[in-house]
């Protein structure tokens, strides 16, 4: 229904506005090329979509909504022999609650014309645009953007240069899935071109954005742009939509019109995560059509500046209830989707808007029934990381944690090291716990053999020299005083060293909430624990480029330690890593301090 009526406005838009065409013909028209093949796929709806690097041209404010430093480039094969290129990056940086993003890009668009069949030299004409962008965002409300740009023309030796810029802006209502853009673009100087000046090709821009449907396997995304061309008097329209499989392919189609220009888009894209590749397809009627390649690459990763996944999670059975908790996600994470698996194995979101708790509960659920819920973490630009899950069996009698009910612990895990593994849960909620009991599960399912001789008083256990190929099920029950047990942890543990391997290497984090304070000759380090490291490496350097590890004979175990004997008044550099089972170590963590007294 909203995509309808974005095309519907579109034809009014083209039916009723004077006549226009999207030709270079004159000024610094080229400036009028906007960069990106994923923003042409979708009919140049894009104006409150632009969280990329091509928001340097679309719209600056997007800059704020990047989680990722990006490095982007564009090749687009346009009319007759004409090539248009752009490249550019963009930096985020994260301010609390807040972000601001910065950027600067290129745009270049060459021809050589021979209009003589080599009776005379072919002409050559060169347009370049050089742009530097910042970006404010607040909170997850709006976010504000500002362009300067240096244009230059060149054909067959005249040149032209003028100063222009850009100004935008993007605003989510509170609770909506919705996005609105607006920018005004191309403000500035004329452009000194021999005896003559030429106006820059001013317009102004307004855009609608909303993902109509967000699981984790499926997306989609509508966009609608109206734009005026102040200098020409010209209303265009464009209203496009684009769809994610597994976060990882993409196709996209849309339609843009005018009173002289009516033609559909459409593009593909690939996002392998640290790159995506996007491919568009545009006709232009009887000029030929339009072929755009751009390439985007994202620095970093998804826990620096990035995304961070839900850990911890655990799900807690209780009479008709289910009570789910777990651990924040670091990066930049606004906030927590829930899923439901259905009997079809797909999963149903349960939020309308990310929730902001760590904790959930589910009511007037069917006692004797499994159920799976999911967890993921939401970025501001309301990207998801991997879908975290657990299971629980609600049934009758059982309590809320604090009451006479004899809890289970929860939160069982594994963890790599050397060649077995580590078993690690959270305390029960009963009061009357003394220990803990480990059972291996048969080939029938049944707790099989106990694997605890007295009941584990401390919350982990080793298991050594376990067969890496091989997968092995346990399950944990908590031990009364009177030697009674709870009900088994679920659902039940399945653990292949193997793989567990491999998810470590993959997922092994720097420690969060990393900070320096100094003090008098001394600079105090503190951090909290990371998932699946077993130590921590600490650097030190007083340039920020070359860094001395200090901890050369073992990890640290603990969260913090104090360096002394520092001169006070210069600048020190620290930096932390997590270490694993293996001796691998996690990207590092920098910040920086000045002792003083």
């Amino acid at each position: 229904m909203v995509f309808a009526a974005i095309l519907i406005c579109v034809h009014l838009c083209a039916s009723v506005v004077p006549a226009s065409a999207q030709a270079l013909t004159s000024g610094a028209d080229f400036l009028k090329v906007d960069s990106g093949a994923r923003s042409q796929g979708m009919g140049g709806a894009y104006t409150a979509v632009a969280d990329d690097i091509h928001a340097l041209t679309w719209n600056p404010a997007g800059l704020a909504l990047l989680t990722d430093p990006q490095v982007g480039y564009l090749r687009m094969l346009y009319l007759s022999d004409i090539a248009y290129n752009f490249g550019g990056a963009a930096l985020p940086i994260p301010m609390g609650e807040n972000t601001l993003g910065i950027g600067a890009g290129l745009v270049n668009l060459g021809a050589t014309f021979d209009s003589t069949n080599g009776l005379m030299p072919s002409i050559t004409t060169g347009e370049n645009a050089f742009f530097l962008s910042a970006a404010y965002r607040v909170k997850d409300l709006v976010s504000f953007g500002l362009t300067g740009k240096y244009i230059m023309r060149d054909i067959a030796g005249y040149q032209g240069s003028a100063f222009g810029g850009d100004l935008g802006v993007l605003f989510t209502p509170p609770g909506s899935v919705l996005r609105v853009g607006a920018g005004v673009f191309n403000l500035g100087q004329e452009v000194a071109f021999v005896s003559a000046a030429d106006q820059l090709p001013m317009m102004g821009r307004l855009g609608l954005a909303g993902r109509v449907l967000d699981v984790p396997q499926h997306s989609v995304l509508l966009a609608g742009d109206f734009s005026y061309q102040f200098t020409a008097g010209v209303w265009d329209a464009a209203a496009g939509a684009e769809y994610w499989y597994d976060q990882t392919l993409a196709v996209r189609a849309g339609y843009r019109g005018n009173t002289d220009v009516n033609h559909w888009t459409a593009g593909v894209g690939i996002d392998l995560k640290v790159a995506q590749l996007d491919y568009a397809y545009s006709p232009v009627g009887s000029l030929g059509d339009t072929h755009r390649m751009s390439l985007l690459f994202k620095i970093g990763s998804e826990t620096v500046g990035g995304l961070g996944t839900p850990s911890g999670l655990s799900a807690v059975p209780l009479d008709s209830a289910i009570a789910l908790s777990w651990k924040q996600a670091g990066g930049d994470v606004v906030g927590y989707n829930l899923y439901l698996k259905k009997a079809s194995g797909a999963f149903a979101r349960l939020t309308q808007r990310p929730t902001t708790d760590t904790t959930a509960k589910f009511t007037k659920l069917k006692n004797g029934t499994q159920y799976t819920f999911a967890v993921t973490s939401v970025s501001a630009a309301g990207r998801e990381s991997p879908l975290v899950q657990v299971a629980s069996i609600p049934k009758e009698g059982l309590s809320a944690p604090g009451a006479s009910a004899f809890m289970a612990p929860t939160g069982f895990k594994a963890t790599p090291k050397g060649e077995g593994v580590e078993l690690s849960w959270d305390p029960s909620a009963s009061s009357d716990v003394v220990g803990y009991n480990l059972y291996m599960m048969d080939v029938g399912g049944g707790p099989g053999k106990k694997l605890t001789a007295t009941p584990e008083t401390g919350n982990r256990i080793t298991l050594k020299k376990l067969n890496a190929d091989k997968t092995y099920r346990f399950v944990l029950r908590a031990v009364s005083r009177s030697g009674q047990e709870s009900l088994p942890t679920e659902p039940p543990l399945s653990v292949r060293l193997s793989e567990l391997r491999e998810k470590a290497l993959a997922a092994l984090l720097p420690p969060p909430g990393f900070t320096v304070t100094g003090g008098n000759q001394q600079a105090r380090l503190s951090w909290e624990p990371a998932e699946g490291a077993v130590g921590y490496h600490v650097f030190t350097s007083t340039t920020g480029k070359k860094y001395k590890r200090l901890t050369k004979k073992a990890p640290l175990t603990g969260t913090q330690v104090t360096l002394k004997k520092l001169v006070n008044g210069r600048k020190y550099f620290f930096a932390i890593a997590s270490v694993d089972a293996s001796g691998k170590e996690s990207k590092k963590l920098v910040k920086s301090v000045i002792p003083s007294k």
